[in-house]
């Protein structure tokens, strides 16, 4: 009987899609912000914002079009702290760069245009750690294309926080 378990749970793990068994998203980690160097040579490195995290992580759905009815993003925060180093019971915000965006029989909107933008979206956080799973008001038309984008998120006192990027161990 053990064996017939065991087989059937290698069949199940062969049948359905690695996506499917993790929840169907995929995981961007974002990184720290760091400020612009405005000089023609190098600058010390300084952080955009004087909160801390452990981990913001963005899920986006792992198929090819947007599903319907679920979140289009979720982002999962974990261990912000002020510049005391006490976890942040506030409010961080996301904001959703729309990139390049084009909708069938209307065409291809200008880059930046007003109709195309995102207002920023509010992060509640409890002792640091907060999730905010984001599914538009409004249902996307079929046929939308977006190139690009990407998010950016804000602490409390308007700073950038976190970004798309990438990062190697310390």
């Amino acid at each position: 009987m053990r064996l017939v378990f065991s087989g059937l749970a290698v069949l199940a793990m062969l049948v359905i899609p690695a996506a499917v068994r993790a929840g169907g998203y995929n995981r961007v980690y974002l990184v720290p912000a760091l400020k612009q160097c405005a000089t023609a040579s190098t600058c010390p490195r300084e952080f955009a914002s004087s909160f801390t995290f452990d981990a913001i992580v963005l899920r986006s759905p792992a198929t090819k079009y947007l599903p319907s009815g679920k979140a289009s993003l979720i982002l999962d925060v974990h261990g912000v702290r002020d510049a005391s180093g006490a976890p942040l019971n506030g409010t961080l915000m996301l904001r959703v760069l729309s990139g390049r965006v084009s909708l069938p029989g209307l065409g291809t909107f200008p880059d930046n245009s007003s109709l195309t933008q995102q207002a920023p979206i509010p992060v509640p956080l409890k002792n640091g750690d907060g999730k905010l799973p984001y599914k538009p008001s409004t249902g996307v038309p079929n046929g939308t294309i977006v190139n690009g984008g990407g998010v950016e998120v804000y602490d409390p006192d308007g700073n950038l926080l976190a970004v798309t990027g990438s990062q190697s161990k310390p």
